[in-house]
């Protein structure tokens, strides 16, 4: 139903436990039947129910309803992907979404859809990649002396070639290339909602201006409407400027909202400052512990932090990384929740500015959702930075406290935002209408809306529920709960500081 990716192994119990004589007493006999039923279920499950797990990501199975389903078997397996803060491929959320039944009641039935998803798999941004390469060069001065867990240096290349970097382009090869997992989404949403794309018009779908979203929304509309959509006729790709000067009526608001651009305190930098205030803290014993292998160097907070970073990047573009096993699980954590922090003040719950941002998109949907003669398909795709301000002004990640505060000096570790979880690369956020009953000149349908977040169905917190459809709300409590999201967040051109003549909200989301 959804993409899968590239296997990891899953080890199993390596020896048997040989009884002492060939004149087996009764016991032994039993306790050797039994490892031998262990390991004949154990390796039927990793075939038929680890083998459905790839790179974290789940497909589905026959055996997940009864085995308590993906979400619950992923939580017991400890993945790496889980742990690189939005750097690695895309994984289905795990956290908080133990397997639920998706399917729908009889004359029930999605009629509407509309998803807002980050760019696909890419090299690193062009800041980070150039601190990727300072730091090799760096490591690789005759000076230095490469040991133990960074010996592999010796022979090591960087992903991509250093005098004519891919830097902020999708990937295109190995396991994990974003190309295809762009193919691959949208090949997967077509079985899904076959059903809402049109016969005989045109399909609009939206990117803004980024060449990687851009390229994104080609390869997953090739998997979506056919290789030859852009010539057939069956969809067209329009293109939203990323430009400073749209007001509200853009899917980068973050963008366009002057006051969080210029603010240097509480606005786009205020995440970068908690993120450098956190990795003071946790690269301190790792620069320590590799201080020893790496003799001749000074590591600063920033190395170790890019050394992390160049382990999910070199999956994206080869599909495994020696840097991954530099670092230990608990060590993982660390620079999870330095991803997190960065996200969660950047632009999500604990940036004062996110919550009106995210309200311009929600607005616009449900406003579509209005319209009951529309059963379309809405495909937007953009940056994690648009993606997390949605989830800040829906509050379904929200601390349990009034203020939206994450330490800096030491980990949370029940805290609710896990950016792994939520913008992975390829995250995306998919609400589904969903009609009941049936339309007649006596009666009217019910209308009722469910988030599926990477695929994990997600609670409406505060809102009534349903009964008949599970973690789903009625359209009109849905719409009441966007409508008083700007109550509390703000209007966007005052909030952002713009002219009362700006627009003041988004125009081009229809079909």
């Amino acid at each position: 139903m959804f993409p899968s990716q590239q296997a990891r192994p899953f080890l199993l119990p390596s020896t048997v436990p040989k009884p002492k004589s060939k004149a087996a007493h009764p016991g032994h006999v039993r306790r050797t039947l039994s490892w031998i039923i262990f390991l004949a279920v154990s390796a039927f499950l990793t075939v038929n129910l680890f083998g459905q797990i790839r790179g974290g990501v789940c497909r589905t199975s026959s055996l997940l309803p009864r085995l308590g389903g993906c979400p619950a078997i992923l939580a017991a397996v400890w993945d790496l992907f889980y742990h690189l803060g939005g750097n690695g491929p895309w994984i289905p959320r795990k956290d908080g979404v133990p397997y639920s039944n998706a399917s729908l009641p009889k004359q029930c039935s999605v009629d509407q859809v509309h998803m807002l998803s980050r760019h696909a798999e890419r090299y690193p941004t062009r800041n980070a990649g150039a601190r990727h390469l300072q730091l090799l060069h760096r490591l690789h001065s005759s000076e230095v002396t490469l040991t133990g867990s960074l010996s592999f240096l010796k022979r090591w290349t960087y992903f991509t070639d250093p005098y004519g970097p891919a830097f902020e382009n999708l990937t295109a090869t190995g396991p994990f290339a974003g190309t295809s997992q762009a193919f691959n989404t949208g090949k997967s949403l077509r079985l899904r909602y076959d059903h809402l794309v049109p016969k005989n018009r045109s399909t609009k779908f939206w990117s803004c201006s980024s060449a990687r979203d851009i390229l994104t929304a080609e390869y997953f509309a090739d998997g979506f409407f056919g290789s030859d959509w852009s010539t057939n006729g069956s969809a067209e790709l329009e293109v939203i400027p990323e430009d400073r000067d749209r007001g509200a009526d853009t899917l980068t608001p973050g963008d366009t909202c002057h006051r969080y651009v210029e603010d240097g305190t509480y606005g786009h930098d205020y995440g970068y400052r908690k993120l450098e205030e956190w990795q003071t803290v946790f690269t301190e014993p790792i620069a320590r512990r590799l201080a020893q292998h790496a003799q001749g160097l000074d590591l600063s907070h920033l190395d170790i932090y890019s050394m992390m970073e160049m382990c999910g990047f070199e999956v994206l573009a080869r599909g495994s990384s020696s840097w991954c096993n530099v670092f230990t699980h608990e060590e993982w954590s660390h620079f999870a929740y330095a991803r997190d922090l960065l996200h969660f003040y950047r632009a999500g719950p604990g940036n004062s500015y996110a919550g009106a941002m995210g309200w311009l998109w929600l607005d616009a949907t449900q406003n579509l959702m209005s319209n009951e003669s529309s059963k379309d398909v809405y495909f937007s795709f953009v940056h994690d930075g648009d993606i997390v301000p949605v989830m800040a002004t829906l509050q379904i990640l929200n601390e349990h406290r009034v203020i939206q505060e994450l330490p800096t000096n030491q980990m949370k570790r029940d805290r609710r935002w896990k950016t792994s979880d939520i913008v992975p690369m390829g995250g995306r956020l998919i609400f589904e209408r969903i009609a009941c009953g049936e339309a007649s000149l006596t009666s009217r349908q019910d209308y009722f809306v469910r988030l599926f977040i990477n695929d994990g169905l997600t609670r409406f917190p505060g809102l009534p529920h349903v009964d008949k459809i599970t973690h789903a709300v009625r359209l009109a409590d849905f719409q009441r709960f966007i409508a008083s999201r700007k109550d509390l967040f703000g209007d966007f051109r005052q909030v952002c500081n713009l002219s009362e003549d700006a627009p003041d909200k988004i125009t081009f989301l229809h079909q």
